[in-house]
């Protein structure tokens, strides 16, 4: 039976519930899961060596196998972990990841030496043993080298991506795992009474650096988050980043604006002149975009792309475009004329079917929005005037209640891109009715 006052419980049960909270929480993570497999097995292990108080006298050999099995799988993995998250992001240098192999290997060879030891000898495999060291001299002959050579493989695999390559919070774990790793290691070897002691040392300084590490991570996040639009951050705390991030195809508006006269004067200025002007431009459009529910979508220079009703859906995204370009027309031109009145703002709407999504490549995700709106909204932009709002067709008569815009509907003109000339309606705001 299981003595509860052993001090092999808690720490097993601790181990194994650490391996069972990394893998619910970040299942879907291939760097994660390695790790946590190592600590379920270690977990168990502990378990089955309090196993009535005394895994060598007490223990049959069935079980005896099973523990030595799961010690090996929790070396194995832990070593995987140490792999995956040195081999991760733009790739290893191949010498990182053989040593890698050839370390788990001889931990594969390590568990055969022993389950055939406890096959070929049970008695000495299981007697007890004198000493804080419970491990014979000819045991330490045999299983000495060869785990002793894989340990040393991959603690060298992990000094040199430390050293090369290794992202800054990986970086993290990994120190700890170089710390911790020679406390859970003596525990395989040591007199029972300090295998808890030892194990617990060396998991709380591994939970140390994971800690520090989802700290960092966070930080990250919170960084990135300045990226997004408020709906977007918030839906992505709320829903998750896979339903953010699905892709998919949706009617919605498009809004481009570009500054005119750009080029001659970031030609003709001071860089850091022009660097104020842009940041000013930018704060300016970023604070109209969040006030009607727009995502900015892209900086391009002097032009930003900015979606109404992606990623999330607005039923009334026309009228928002709308009124967002007209903001942007009007505050924009304010800015300019303030800042530099050489340059002019001018603005594009475009409605219609677009797929919005993720696309993945280079090492990074990207969300897109791919289709003729896109387009349309950009040259639309490139044939207003300065403080012009210029739009589709679509827009338009999505807008045909809207008694606070004004709308001329002009000559349809060619437009680069497009094989026939495109219907442009100007918009502005409706001048209030005489009293």
């Amino acid at each position: 039976m299981l003595a509860l006052d052993n001090a092999f419980l808690p720490v097993g049960l601790m181990t194994a519930g650490c391996g069972l909270i990394f893998l619910r929480l970040d299942r879907a993570n291939a760097t994660s899961r390695p790790l946590a497999y190592s600590l379920l097995a270690l977990g168990v292990r502990l378990l089955l060596t309090g196993y009535d108080g005394n895994f060598r006298t007490q223990s049959g050999i069935a079980v005896g196998m099973a523990a030595q099995f799961l010690e090996a799988v929790g070396i194995f993995f832990g070593i995987e972990w140490g792999k995956r998250v040195s081999c991760s992001g733009t790739g290893a240098h191949w010498s990182i990841r053989t040593l890698f192999i050839a370390s788990q290997v001889l931990v594969l060879v390590f568990m055969g030496l022993q389950m055939g030891y406890l096959l070929v000898a049970p008695e000495l495999a299981m007697s007890d043993r004198e000493g804080t060291i419970q491990v014979s001299g000819l045991e330490w002959a045999i299983f000495a080298p060869v785990l002793g050579t894989a340990l040393l493989l991959a603690g060298i695999a992990i000094v040199v991506a430390l050293v090369t390559r290794v992202d800054r919070a990986e970086r993290i774990r990994l120190r700890a795992l170089l710390i911790a790793a020679p406390f859970l290691l003596i525990a395989l070897i040591m007199e029972d009474r300090y295998v808890p002691v030892l194990m617990t040392i060396g998991l709380l300084i591994y939970l140390a650096g994971s800690i520090r590490f989802l700290v960092v991570q966070s930080q990250r996040g919170e960084f990135m988050s300045r990226f997004l639009s408020p709906e977007v951050a918030e839906l992505v705390r709320v829903q998750g980043i896979q339903t953010t991030l699905s892709r998919e195809r949706r009617v919605l508006s498009v809004v481009f604006c570009d500054l005119r006269g750009f080029t001659r004067f970031a030609r003709t200025q001071n860089s850091d002149l022009v660097m104020n002007v842009l940041e000013k431009y930018y704060r300016v459009v970023g604070d109209i975009a969040a006030q009607y529910g727009g995502t900015i979508k892209d900086h391009a220079g002097d032009g930003v792309l900015i979606l109404v009703g992606a990623p999330i859906p607005q039923p009334d995204h026309a009228s928002r475009a709308a009124r967002l370009a007209l903001d942007l027309a009007e505050q924009g031109s304010a800015l300019l004329q303030e800042e530099a009145p050489e340059l002019g703002i001018g603005v594009g709407i475009a409605t219609g079917n677009t797929t919005v999504g993720t696309l993945k490549g280079a090492g990074r995700l990207e969300y897109v929005a791919v289709g003729n709106p896109v387009n349309l909204a950009a040259r639309l932009s490139d044939r207003a005037a300065a403080g012009e709002v210029l739009a589709d067709i679509r827009t338009a008569d999505a807008l045909h209640e809207e008694m606070s815009i004004h709308q001329e509907m002009r000559e349809p003109e060619p437009l680069k891109g497009f094989p026939e000339p495109i219907p442009v309606c100007a918009l502005q705001r409706s001048l209030p009715s005489p009293v």
